[in-house]
């Protein structure tokens, strides 16, 4: 083989046998290489040409990167909208877990983890269930009359306002998961080289979605009963009032489109006809 166009060399390819890992298989090579080096004559050197284990460390780095920020940025705006760092932080806690759960279930199954499969993850998905059920206890917690002018619940009070809560909410929950998840099915059938590069994304996601919609029935009402203040807000917050302003011009907006319903028709059957003429 050709050298950077200054003449000619010996060129090598190492073989790995399917199943292994390729970070090992490369540490293996290069302590190898490192015993053959001591045998070559004077002159001759070996120089790697192409390292897998750097676009393996790469695509690791690059799969953290998009974790972490992935998982920062949801923990920021559920704090925000929430205006509650301990229900921001119980909601945030279901993403790792439900990794946990998504890394064991694709070890079972043999699911591999890579930039595809791993970097699908939408955490705004997974906590979905997660924040219905939390802000479900944290509303009925305001505006409930079950508990008078009390300012504090006992332990046992907001059992009962969170048990309460999850069973009005459960079936938001349980269905919006759901539906996700059926999303997901038609990738499943898949075959050939498509099949090969999107079916671990979608059981890597249906995996994760799974453990979110078991931390949500299970773990995140405990949680909610057990981290949040048994105080009782009197006086609205800087999330509540982000949301009031937000609720009042959605409110307009809904308004003047119910006014308008011919031309919106009119406007989403047009554009539908024209994806369908771009399409052909």
């Amino acid at each position: 083989m050709t050298y950077n166009d200054q003449g000619e060399v010996s060129g090598a390819i190492v073989m790995m046998l399917k199943g292994e890992n390729s970070n090992e298989v490369v540490v293996r090579v290069k302590e190898r290489i490192e015993e053959i080096k001591k045998t070559l004559p004077e002159g001759v050197v070996i120089e790697p040409f192409l390292d897998r284990k750097k676009m393996v460390d790469n695509t690791i780095h690059t799969v953290e990167v998009n974790l972490l920020e992935g998982a920062l940025i949801v923990l920021f705006v559920l704090v925000l909208f929430l205006g509650n760092l301990r229900a921001g932080l119980i909601v945030a806690s279901v993403i790792p877990l439900s990794l946990l759960f998504a890394i064991i279930m694709m070890n079972l199954f043999g699911v591999g983890g890579n930039l595809m499969s791993l970097g699908a993850l939408d955490f705004g998905l997974i906590v979905d269930g997660a924040v219905i059920i939390v802000e479900a206890a944290m509303h009925q917690l305001l505006i409930t009359n079950k508990f008078g002018k009390k300012l504090r619940l006992s332990t046992e009070e907001m059992n009962a306002n969170v048990g309460s809560a999850t069973k009005k909410m459960v079936n938001s929950a349980v269905f919006g998961q759901i539906i996700i998840l059926i999303v997901y099915l038609p990738i499943f059938s898949l075959e050939g080289i498509e099949g090969k590069m999107f079916k671990p994304m979608a059981q890597t996601v249906a995996f994760a979605l799974i453990g979110a919609f078991i931390m949500s029935l299970t773990y995140v009402p405990m949680m909610t009963s057990l981290v949040l203040s048994k105080k009782r807000k009197t006086k609205p917050n800087f999330s509540d009032r982000i949301m009031e302003k937000v609720e009042q011009k959605h409110h307009n907006l809904l308004l003047k489109a119910l006014k308008a319903r011919k031309i919106i028709l009119a406007a989403v059957f047009g554009n539908i006809l024209l994806a369908g003429i771009i399409t052909i």
